[in-house]
């Protein structure tokens, strides 16, 4: 199985390349590099590993919540990849990435900016856009919970015990691998903005 990952949606910037059981990994802060940088990124890749574009059998790709400019970066170069390359696209929530092996009951926080954050809980609260409040207000209902977010200093939310994670490439291989069966045409790729608050029951 040979699947290149790329994560534009946070604020570091990562490509790996799967090739069975080996993963080759780059990941650093670009900023406003991200549209210049990612192509070169994988491209390192790519011929540091002997291998052809034609020899991908898919593009795995973090499709959001996250910062709007990288996610617009990531879909539109992992679409565009995908296309020539004639592979399907798999989507993995950025969300989902920053919780995985994380536990259980863990509440994950991403920078949404102007006092909201985009949150998910699995199987306690739902994927989307929340106000500072309302993440206060879930989190008296559910105490137990394990907080954490990529980054703790732009969220805010210096009141709360928030451990700080990575975005792992690693870990997004993975993902792609467990849902290849949802892997989708370039044209049919959708990206998750989350720019409604959806409010907490």
């Amino acid at each position: 199985m040979k699947i290149l990952a790329i994560d534009c949606c946070l604020r570091l910037t990562g490509a790996a390349l799967m090739l069975d059981d080996f993963i080759d990994i780059e990941q650093e802060e670009l900023g406003r590099r991200q549209s210049s940088e990612l192509s070169k990124m994988t491209e390192r890749l790519l011929r540091k590993n002997n291998l052809s574009w034609t020899e991908l059998d898919y593009v795995a790709l973090t499709n959001g919540p996250g910062y709007f400019t990288g996610i617009r970066v990531g879909a539109s170069y992992a679409s565009g990849l995908a296309y020539a390359c004639g592979v399907k696209i798999i989507p993995v929530s950025s969300l989902e990435l920053l919780a995985y092996n994380s536990g259980e009951k863990v509440l994950v926080l991403v920078y949404a900016g102007h006092g909201f954050v985009y949150a998910e809980c699995k199987n306690f609260l739902e994927a989307g856009e929340y106000s500072h409040a309302e993440i206060l207000s879930w989190l008296k209902a559910n105490p137990d919970a394990k907080i954490i977010s990529d980054d703790i200093e732009r969220i805010s939310l210096n009141e709360l015990d928030i451990i700080q994670v990575k975005p792992s490439l690693k870990s997004l291989c993975e993902l792609a691998c467990e849902k290849i069966n949802l892997a989708v045409k370039p044209a049919e790729l959708k990206v998750l903005y989350y720019r409604a608050p959806q409010g907490v029951n």
